[in-house]
């Protein structure tokens, strides 16, 4: 009977150890740290118009903008945008042109200087005919500004090409090619660049370098 009665205790005692070992298994449990790796932090969102490269043609537009003012101390603002778009596709400064004009004409379309000249840049009606025939124009009209503004700024870009100088081209455009030899004093030259100012260099380094 003794040895039923031990048996019976040892069970309760093995019974008691179990259950008192279950908390701390739930425990232990409850307490492992969660396996893999933690979840990474978003992202912080960029700005997308912060991130968008200069529009080129913004930039274009800007600088011609830029050209246009440029001259508002020479030019009537109806002939702004006209002298600084054509100048600037002949790769001449538009203030050489726009002072060319006001010695020539001081804007004035419909003047005729005393050898026929016509026009805002004063073309004699033969070198109007050649340069419509180097230009392919077959009608033209050297009253028209934007016409006479085309074909003065070209043969003056033409010129300064040929002579490698803008003193020697306006000379030139003024009086031919014999006064190419007395450019230095030649009054004509004088007052355009009197008109002109500060060589673009200096005035406006960044504007002549069109927008890649």
């Amino acid at each position: 009977m003794f040895a039923r009665i031990r048996r019976r205790r040892s069970i309760w005692a093995a019974l008691a150890l179990g259950v008192a070992a279950v908390p701390t298994m739930f425990a232990g449990t409850a307490a492992a740290p969660a396996e893999g790796p933690e979840p990474a932090l978003p992202e912080p969102e960029l700005d997308p118009v912060a991130e968008l490269p200069p529009d080129p043609a913004e930039l274009e537009r800007a600088r011609l903008q830029a050209l246009t003012e440029s001259i508002a101390d020479l030019a009537p603002e109806p002939y702004r945008p006209l002298v600084a778009e054509v100048a600037d596709r002949y790769g001449v400064d538009p203030r050489l042109i726009a002072a060319v004009i006001t010695v020539e004409t001081r804007w004035d379309p419909d003047a005729v200087g005393a050898h026929g000249e016509r026009g805002l840049m004063q073309i004699l009606p033969s070198t109007g005919e050649w340069l419509a025939g180097v230009m392919g124009l077959e009608t033209y009209d050297l009253s028209d500004p934007a016409t006479s503004v085309e074909m003065g700024t070209f043969y003056l870009s033409a010129l300064i090409d040929e002579y490698g100088s803008e003193d020697i081209a306006l000379a030139v455009y003024n009086g031919g090619p014999r006064a190419a030899a007395g450019w230095e004093t030649n009054p004509y030259r004088q007052r355009v660049l009197a008109a002109y100012g500060e060589p673009p260099a200096r005035r406006y380094p960044d504007l002549l370098e069109k927008a890649s």
